[in-house]
């Protein structure tokens, strides 16, 4: 897995820059043009947070999970990069707005990834109570931009981002965050008072993104997740499921050992 290059220092500069070592200076063609094929989807992305979405999705070594995806923007690019880099782990993107899924799959389908996606209708809280298990390689964090709204997102993702992980916050570096007129823009304040400072790495800020990669503090290392929907069985399957399945097991495994 390549190694992450983080610029602490770049805390002003939106510009964009390299985090991972590759010859010359864009990945591929899809990478130099990530900003213009999404061009007319509705949504909010820097030229240069563009860059850096599809630069961290093609690297990504596990899965991705997307905290708002809007109209699939953004969306787009990542699912893109993952299709160029031939990633099997998927895109989950996951908003609580009732149109956003049926506009981010038109998106991604106009450019042939919609495959690459599992789109959820959820809040972040919502979607890793059902899959305990998911720890993301890469986590887009662009739902509720108030500090409240990440402050409960951080407080989710705490438990599942990975040694490793990254966090790429969209308004991180906004005219709107602290300080600013948009005063309800509270990204780097959230970030601030959360865990993140303490157990990542600032890895710079690209157009109005801001980088975190995760050293201390949570599991291992990415792996994907498994949705348990057992509950919304039938209660006989459910009966089977959960208690009579398994207890064959352990009674074989025990009449094995004798």
């Amino acid at each position: 897995m390549p190694t992450p290059q983080l610029h602490p220092h770049k805390t002003t500069d939106r510009g964009y820059e390299p985090t991972y070592e590759f010859p010359g200076d864009r990945i591929n063609d899809q990478h130099v043009r990530a900003s213009e094929v999404v061009a007319d989807v509705a949504g909010w992305l820097r030229p240069e947070d563009a860059l850096k979405l599809y630069e961290l999705a093609y690297f990504a070594h596990g899965p991705i999970v997307e905290i708002g995806s809007y109209r699939g923007k953004s969306t787009t690019i990542l699912a893109m990069a993952a299709r160029d880099a031939g990633h099997a782990s998927p895109i989950v993107s996951i908003d609580v707005d009732p149109e956003a899924g049926p506009a981010v799959y038109a998106a991604a389908r106009a450019r042939g990834v919609q495959d690459r996606l599992v789109l959820v209708r959820s809040s972040a809280h919502g979607f890793f109570a059902a899959n305990p298990s998911c720890s993301p390689a890469l986590v887009f964090l662009d739902g509720d931009h108030t500090r409240e709204g990440v402050t409960r997102d951080l407080g989710t993702l705490r438990a599942h981002v990975p040694n490793g992980g990254l966090i790429l916050f969209h308004d991180f570096n906004d005219p709107g965050n602290p300080g600013n007129a948009a005063a309800s823009i509270g990204v780097v304040e959230a970030v601030e008072d959360s865990w993140v400072p303490k157990d990542c790495a600032f890895g710079g800020v690209f157009g109005a993104c801001g980088l975190y990669v995760r050293r201390h503090g949570g599991p291992s290392g990415p792996r994907p997740g498994v949705i348990d929907l057992v509950r919304y069985d039938s209660p006989r399957l459910v009966y089977r499921q959960r208690v009579r399945w398994p207890l064959g097991r352990v009674t074989r495994r025990l009449l094995s050992r004798r």
